[in-house]
């Protein structure tokens, strides 16, 4: 028990990692890669709703 507590707490003390290095992790050691295009294609619709609302509009709308 006393062993688990101080893994625990070394973990703790770690540095944390940012969201792409868990999410790279997550791909890599769990072979989730058919999450990549899904998550892809909801940052260009974010992008785009973002571009959406700025001055860019006018020319966003033109290509559709």
């Amino acid at each position: 028990m006393a062993n688990e507590t101080q893994d625990f707490a070394s973990k703790a003390a770690e540095e944390q990692r940012g969201f792409l290095a868990e999410y790279w992790d997550f791909l890599r050691n769990n072979k989730k890669w058919w999450l990549t295009p899904i998550l892809l294609a909801v940052l260009l619709l974010g992008v785009l709703v973002l571009l959406g609302s700025s001055s860019a509009a006018p020319f966003i709308y033109t290509l559709f």
